[in-house]
């Protein structure tokens, strides 16, 4: 059984030597939530939760990452109807993600067999050289915006 919470602080350690957690600068920072599954004491999945500073001015639920071993079980939609619980008991009635134009299909099916539609607004290009965590990397993208009413 999986169970989804918020990171607490005393969780980085165990959660960070399993899991990528690239925005937790961000999250200790811009005080946004970074939600984890755990199956048993393990943790398997996580996904952050950008409360402002967004692009489309909603908050947005990017990082999503489920183990591996432990994907197409479910974990992902755990993940994300967490962070839309979280979404509404903040009062928001609307949520965003976005997700590449080409790659990773799997999520974006999933997505839209979660109720998120093209938000309306143009893609966006990510090129070139992105820091995470004090980490170069390289990327060369196209997002699309997802989202969803929470009514």
């Amino acid at each position: 059984m999986v169970r989804v919470s918020e990171l607490k602080p005393s969780d980085v350690e165990t959660v960070d030597r399993r899991l990528p957690l690239n925005r937790l600068d961000q999250h200790t920072r811009e005080r946004s939530t970074y939600l984890v599954a755990w199956e048993g004491g393990e943790p398997v999945g996580h996904a952050h939760i950008a409360w402002n500073g967004t692009h489309l001015g909603l908050p947005e639920i990017q990082d999503v990452f489920v183990l591996p071993e432990k994907r197409r079980l479910g974990i992902a939609t755990q993940l994300t109807h967490a962070a839309e619980e979280e979404a509404r008991a903040r009062g928001w009635n609307r949520i965003s993600l976005s997700v590449s134009q080409e790659e990773n299909v799997a999520a974006r099916h999933l997505y839209e067999k979660l109720g998120y539609v093209d938000a309306g607004a143009d893609p966006v290009r990510v090129s070139g050289q992105i820091i995470l965590r004090g980490r170069p990397f390289d990327v060369d993208d196209t997002l699309v915006y997802l989202a969803k009413d929470l009514d």
